[in-house]
């Protein structure tokens, strides 16, 4: 009998990630039987996941082996796979990423991937990862890293060229949200459209868009729809395919942070950090009383109302668009079903010609049993291509910023971006920013 896959979650105590997760389980029963470790330095948020996926696992035929640890590296050993999603105090950082830059006059629209608060966002999360990957190295050398971390294509490429860990997977839900968000234009479903989309992660391009079932070119009718739409949905990126003639992914909160005129469009009130907040503490509420076995996941009746069905119908729905791109993979190498991937991101090595061969580019893949490959689409556009360049060229200066102590390196990589428009503006950030993550980057001082 074919082994079954070890999976190590680091980071398992995200409300945001790790429901979605769990409830794969329930989606792939070929993987029925692996062992699922997961791994956070937070012991209650790690427990409470623990006991909401053995309280899935009562569902299935055959239960995954779910245990936990605040130990990666007792987790590590004798991994097939491990997911990292982490982030460095994202509550406490986010919110001064967005708005001190935005106080000293830089025109950033999210704060999360790009500009200045990307940037810092970068040199927090990137010595995580690198430190993560070489555990991996070290302690499972032939584990696939699947990377759902922000800033990813960043993280990504500081993993491979600073830890000798093994292969790289990048694995984001952008491309998904557009087929999602233009399938309501269309009046389609996710499932119903296939997208060739190309770049880099984030900055990513919907090249060519089909109806699965006939192979209808879905450019016309969407032209045609979005005459009529809401002038409220996504104006950055319906300006951009009125120029360009290709329709980008991710949103306008993600692909104006690349844009220094984004913010014409965006504005610059930025994510609704309050709002975020209160929608992670409502859903810690519900899935604690789900975890203890407080709310019935057999269809009795639900106490609480509404808002503990929202949680458990979350849980139990269907598989959708909005399931972990994780185990499908992990499926498809497991059973040898070939399986077309909306998006990966793995080292270019020529599938987009006309960007640089040894980056991290976003596009779609292949998955079986021989593994996980992207597909060859050709060049891009050249404007287009010329955007994911400006974007790689950052990358990489990220990159040697994070992984050093040098605070001139933070300055080039702020002049090659283009929301800033001044030296003296770009310094003052610098500082005022090192000032504000002292605990973090201290070294920069």
């Amino acid at each position: 009998m074919k082994k079954k896959p070890v999976l190590v979650v680091i980071g398992a105590g995200s409300i945001t990630f790790t429901p979605k997760l769990l409830r794969d389980m329930l989606h792939h029963p070929a993987l029925g039987g692996s062992t699922m470790r997961l791994v956070d330095i937070n012991e209650e948020s790690l427990e409470t996941m623990r006991k909401l996926g053995e309280r899935l696992n009562e569902l299935l035929d055959e239960p995954w082996k779910i245990e936990a640890t605040t130990d990666r590296r007792e987790a590590l050993p004798g991994a097939d796979y491990v997911i990292i999603s982490v982030d460095v105090a994202r509550v406490d950082t986010w919110r001064r990423d967005f708005e001190l830059p935005v106080e000293l006059g830089v025109r950033q629209v999210t704060g999360e991937l790009g500009g200045p608060g990307g940037l810092f966002h970068s040199l927090r999360q990137i010595p995580l990862h690198v430190e993560i990957a070489r555990d991996c190295a070290r302690l499972c050398p032939q584990a696939v890293i699947m990377v759902e971390s922000n800033p990813l294509n960043r993280i990504c490429l500081a993993m491979r060229r600073y830890s000798g860990c093994g292969e790289i997977l990048g694995l984001c839900h952008g491309v998904e949200i557009a087929q999602h968000q233009l399938g309501r234009v269309l009046a389609l479903e996710c499932e119903d459209i296939e997208t060739t989309a190309v770049g880099v992660n984030h900055f990513t391009w919907i090249i060519d868009m089909r109806l699965k079932a006939t192979g209808e070119d879905l450019y016309p009718p969407l032209r045609e729809k979005l005459e009529n739409y809401d002038p409220d949905f996504w104006p950055l990126s319906r300006k951009l395919f009125e120029v360009y003639g290709v329709f980008p992914s991710c949103g306008d909160e993600h692909i104006g942070e690349y844009l220094p005129y984004a913010w014409e469009f965006c504005g610059l009130e930025g994510p609704d950090f309050s709002g975020r907040a209160a929608g992670v503490e409502d859903a810690w509420k519900a899935y604690r009383e789900i975890a203890d076995g407080n709310v019935p996941l057999d269809g009795g009746e639900i106490g609480g109302g509404g808002f503990f069905e929202e949680q458990v119908g979350f849980l139990l729905a269907p598989r959708s668009w909005i399931d972990t791109l994780a185990f499908p993979i992990m499926n498809a190498v497991y059973t040898n079903d070939l399986k077309r991937m909306p998006a990966v991101n793995m080292i270019n090595a020529g599938a987009i010609a006309n960007l640089p061969a040894d980056v991290f580019v976003e596009g779609p893949a292949l998955a079986d049993s021989s593994g996980v490959r992207l597909l060859s689409v050709g060049e891009m556009p050249k404007p287009l291509a010329a955007f994911c360049r400006r974007d790689i060229d950052v990358c990489e200066t990220t990159v040697e910023a994070a992984v050093s102590s040098d605070r001139n390196l933070i300055i080039q990589t702020m002049l090659l971006d283009p929301v800033i428009d001044s030296v003296a503006t770009a310094e003052k950030v610098c500082d005022a920013m090192i000032d504000a993550n002292e605990e973090y980057l201290a070294r920069y001082k």
